[in-house]
């Protein structure tokens, strides 16, 4: 007899805690305000708070080591919290993001189900965060507050993670800029509690206050730097329990890394609605719903690079340059996973002066690997100094090999600036 899911219901909002997993280092701990402010209680499991090795094994034990590495990371995080004794199971319920699309992400929130059974967890609800109408819950839905809330979040996130890549390399007092970003952190905190941070207004006000505050930072730019971009899957490159701490080890080496934001995949995911539409010549509700929020992060982007290069910092790059960059591998339409965005955050760093590419990618993830090693060809025609260097990370991959490959991309990016310095 098939079970059914259990659902979270409207009186559990005032009762149930939401958990949520790691999956954005730099976003999260800001995006949890967007659901604080539809009134409900979360929580997001802290990227340190079990071993990656516990959360791993977690994952195999109640799902199977054929599942992609996000999947097993995630169900591995759940599992642990809940029988860690930190949450009351019977007022626990779990949050997981599903695009709606054709990647497995979709299928985790029933493999999540399955994990939970077999650790005798069955009576947690499972939330779907979703837009596209693939699972409802009557005590769950998303409010225009939560979704302008959750907009700020991504964009101050988004803001001190491209200070900090832009400047850490440079700092002459080690570790300044880091404090900077976890003083803004618990600053924007407290404007959230007190809903003052997500509205236009106040959002240009920050942005402006957020650039001047590092533009203070003591930086020496005749440093010698090795400039090396991070792009591929969303988890993996995001994520310090995907990537085995990649950016880390790539800053311990005094590289400076150039990363893409989650801003642009937002919109990417919006402007799928709106190509949809456009390839089968229709009009869906969808689609004018996203044009209109795509109109208001461009605005906001506008925003937000106006107040960067009044500080004297190069301006991000804008939506329209990246889907330009997209165009040049095939049909917009590729939207499956990261589709045509992994691409065109390739050709930006190119573009932008990296010499080398660091692709991390779920090993077995075969949009991944079709968007990402399938246009490597193409991208050296357009840029042939370039490198670029897949990595696949899963739950049975040595450290050391990921370092080695990444050792090798930097090795080889030094051979290529001596050929070009002799010629």
């Amino acid at each position: 007899m098939k079970r059914s899911r259990v659902e979270f219901t409207k009186p559990m909002k005032k009762t149930h805690t939401i958990l949520i997993p790691s999956m954005l280092d730099f976003h999260f701990p800001l995006l949890k305000y967007a659901f604080l402010s539809g009134g409900y209680k979360c929580d997001v499991i802290g990227v340190n708070e079990y071993s990656r090795s516990q959360m791993i094994n977690a994952g195999w034990e109640y799902s199977n080591n054929d599942v992609c590495f996000p999947c097993n990371l995630i169900i591995g995080q759940f599992i642990c919290a809940l029988k860690s004794g930190k949450y009351d199971t019977a007022k626990t319920a779990l949050l997981l993001p599903q695009t709606g699309g054709g990647c497995r992400a979709c299928n985790y929130i029933m493999l999540l189900r399955k994990a939970l059974l077999k650790a005798g967890l069955q009576n947690v609800p499972v939330v779907s965060l979703n837009v596209s109408g693939v699972e409802k819950h009557s005590g769950f839905s998303i409010t225009p507050k939560m979704v302008l809330t959750a907009c700020a979040a991504i964009y101050y996130s988004d803001l001190l993670l491209y200070l900090y890549n832009e400047l850490s390399p440079y700092e002459l007092k080690k570790g300044e800029t880091l404090d900077k970003v976890r003083l803004w952190n618990s600053r924007l905190s407290r404007l959230f509690e007190h809903g003052k941070a997500a509205d236009p207004i106040s959002m240009c006000v920050i942005f402006r206050k957020i650039c001047e505050s590092f533009a203070t930072i003591n930086c020496d730019k005749s440093r010698s730097v090795k400039k090396i971009a991070v792009t591929g899957e969303l988890y993996i490159k995001f994520c310090a329990l995907g990537n085995g701490e990649t950016e880390k080890y790539l800053r311990d080496l005094g590289c400076q890394i150039y990363m893409s934001g989650f801003v642009p995949y937002i919109m990417y995911l919006a402007d799928s609605c709106t190509n949809d539409d456009n390839i089968y010549g229709r009009k869906t509700l969808a689609g004018v719903g996203a044009k209109v929020l795509i109109a208001y992060m461009k605005t906001l982007l506008c925003k937000m690079n106006s107040a960067l290069v009044q500080n004297g910092f190069e301006p991000m790059e804008d939506y329209r340059s990246l889907k330009s960059y997209g165009e040049n591998f095939g049909c917009l339409g590729e939207t499956m996973g990261d589709g045509w965005l992994i691409g065109a955050e390739m050709c930006s760093a190119l573009k932008n002066g990296c010499k080398g590419v660091v692709m991390l990618l779920p090993f077995g993830c075969l949009v991944s690997h079709t968007c990402a090693r399938g246009i490597i060809k193409r991208i050296k025609k357009l840029y042939p100094d370039s490198i670029i260097t897949a990595v696949d990370h899963d739950s049975g991959t040595a450290d050391v090999n990921i370092k080695n490959r990444i050792k090798m991309t930097l090795d080889f990016m030094d051979n290529n600036i001596m050929k070009h310095n002799k010629n």
